[in-house]
């Protein structure tokens, strides 16, 4: 197994540079030219903290006049508790208030990684453990665009900077500021003790009483929301030692038809379930949502690129390509949701999540006249309803938003139905009614799925051994000059998660130099890693602000990439000899 050298948080050692010293030298420099700011690249001792000002190295900005740094603030004496083994609901409760204390009032331009509906784990913000002869410490870390008045320096504008710095550094060590610290930890400590108990009740999915699932534009809960209550026939209750019991709705495993006339609530109760791998703030509405934290929306995504993957599974022959090793550059609807699908259990999904809006209807089901119609051309094609037993026996689950067609009730083994944003246990009403129908029967066999990784351990590097990355447009990233289509992936995504997303698939190509390796065998060495050193074990030296990524999005991002190579099968020695860098 390859080891990857991961550095410690890489802070200046030695003693900082007195806060006197860093005022006289804004002063000095006020007026001179842009190449002055390079005085103040230094650690300096401020009033509760220390201040680290560094260069960037790669990554952040095409433009070579544009003068951004690092502003690292570390506080050893925050008052937020020692470093914990949940430490992601602290750093992203002082992100939050960093964006509604400080951030409105700065005179220059700055970012940080600002939190949405999820909490991530992020490099803007760590809680490190203690270190020898001192106490654990809060890192959170801007990027600052240095002040210019004209072609000179404005020193005393980042003067006002620092001292809003001090200002920020107080309010986070002043208990009286921080009431609901204590809420946002017990949130997200809930979630993620419900989440770790669906196992043992049976179920890939819970949606606690009095969830606000519809939102808004603003991904806020919607002002006409109703809080969902599960009925007696659907509720299961979760007792958790010293947080106390919850009642809800609960997804069990096996296949979960949810259906319900239009705009009665069918697609937002799958969206709750898909975000319930997150972890989510008081306030959300989705405090007590949680799913398998493995879950990937199959949906259609026509155009995307497809690498050597055997779909025999379900199409016995394709034009083109043959189907055990199918490849393009264009998939249609029906081989990029066949892809997406045996590519996600490859990686380990054990839930997946299909909305009929977003579907291939022909990749769905095919009504027997069609067969007809089509003929020899169908022979060997087996849809997705008759391939949902088969994924159950491999242990992968389905929840299923069915609106048009009772082929998807009849695959299924349990029916909810929404009434006016209300589920309810439609399973005793759909069998009488299916009496008259034809269900679905299928003795269609699956076989574990896997995948392979074979490249060259540094092919997403770019010069300086550097992830040269834009990601100014989140869902189509641009990655060694080639664009990325992440608009159908199943992701909210944001800048960070994004670049965390490409730093992580970058990562697990080195995963995989000492030779091939199988995406289950990666998998356990990705997890080891974060487990280990956190986000930052995919950027050591911070050249940009990144977001951990769950392990089946760094998959989603291999298998859209023109490199690395992937293959269904293992490839021999001999098939590897000679072979040069993978392009797309």
């Amino acid at each position: 197994m390859t080891r990857l050298a991961i550095p410690v948080f890489p802070l200046p050692d030695g003693e900082p540079s007195p806060r006197q010293q860093l005022i006289a030298t804004l002063a000095r420099i006020d007026g001179w030219g842009q190449g002055a700011w390079r005085e103040i690249h230094a650690t300096w001792r401020l009033r509760g903290g220390t201040l680290v000002i560094d260069d960037l190295e790669a990554g952040v900005s095409r433009d070579p006049d544009d003068r951004v740094v690092a502003a690292t603030l570390v506080l050893e004496r925050h008052g937020l508790g020692a470093a914990r083994e949940h430490d992601d609901a602290t750093c992203d409760w002082v992100l939050r208030l960093l964006w509604r204390s400080l951030m409105p009032r700065l005179r220059l331009t700055a970012t940080c990684h600002q939190p949405a509906a999820s909490i991530r784990s992020v490099n803007a913000c760590v809680l490190t453990p203690p270190r020898p002869g001192a106490p654990p410490g809060l890192v959170v870390r801007l990027l600052v665009r240095l002040p210019m008045a004209g072609m000179c320096c404005d020193g005393k504008r980042f003067a006002g900077f620092v001292r809003q710095l001090e200002d920020f550094a107080a309010e986070l060590a002043s208990r009286r500021r921080r009431p609901d610290l204590d809420q946002h930890r017990r949130a997200v400590q809930i979630q993620r003790r419900l989440r770790a108990a669906l196992p043992a009740h049976g179920l890939v999915a819970f949606i606690g009483d009095g969830a606000r699932l519809a939102r808004d534009r603003s991904d806020h809960p919607s002002s006409t929301c109703r809080p969902l209550r599960a009925p007696p026939a659907l509720r299961t209750t979760i007792s958790l030692p010293g947080l106390g019991r919850f009642h809800g709705l609960g997804i069990t495993t096996g296949v979960t038809a949810i259906a319900g006339a239009p705009y009665h609530g069918k697609s937002t109760l799958l969206q709750a379930i898909i975000a319930g791998r997150d972890d989510h703030p008081p306030g959300d509405g989705r405090e007590q949502v949680v799913s398998d934290g493995t879950v990937v929306q199959i949906q259609s995504e026509d155009g995307r690129r497809i690498k050597s993957q055997d779909l025999s599974a379900f199409f016995s022959r394709l034009p083109g390509s043959p189907s055990t090793a199918f490849t393009t550059e264009r998939a249609s609807g029906a081989t990029s949701m066949a892809a997406t699908l045996l590519q996600a259990v490859a990686a380990g999904c054990r839930l997946l999540a299909i909305d009929e809006d977003s579907a291939a209807s022909n990749f769905l089901t095919i009504d027997p006249t069609m067969r007809r119609l089509l003929g020899a051309a169908l022979d060997g094609t087996v849809t997705l309803l008759e391939m949902l037993p088969a994924l159950s026996r491999l242990g992968v689950s389905t929840v299923l938003v069915a609106g048009s067609q009772t082929q998807s009730l009849a695959c299924s083994d349990r029916v909810l139905l929404m009434e006016h944003y209300r589920p309810s246990d439609a399973r005793r009403r759909v069998a009488r009614l299916l009496r008259r129908t034809r269900s679905v029967t299928s003795a269609t066999v699956l076989s574990a799925p896997s995948r392979w990784l074979d490249d060259q351990r540094d092919g997403l590097f770019g010069q300086r051994h550097f992830l040269t990355v834009d990601a100014s447009e989140p869902e189509r990233p641009v990655l060694l000059q080639q664009p990325l289509d992440l608009r159908r992936a199943g992701w909210t995504l944001d800048t960070a998660l994004v670049r965390g997303a490409l730093a992580g698939a970058a990562c697990v190509c080195r995963m995989a130099a000492d030779g091939e390796a199988s995406l289950e065998q990666l998998r356990l060495r990705y997890e080891q890693l974060i487990a280990a050193h956190g986000v930052r074990a995919l950027d050591p030296f911070d050249t940009a602000l990144i977001a951990a990524p769950a392990w089946q999005l760094v998959v989603c991002v291999l298998e859209r990439l023109p490199i690395p190579q992937l293959a269904s099968v293992r490839r021999t020695p001999a098939g590897r000899a000679g072979r040069g860098r993978a392009s797309g």
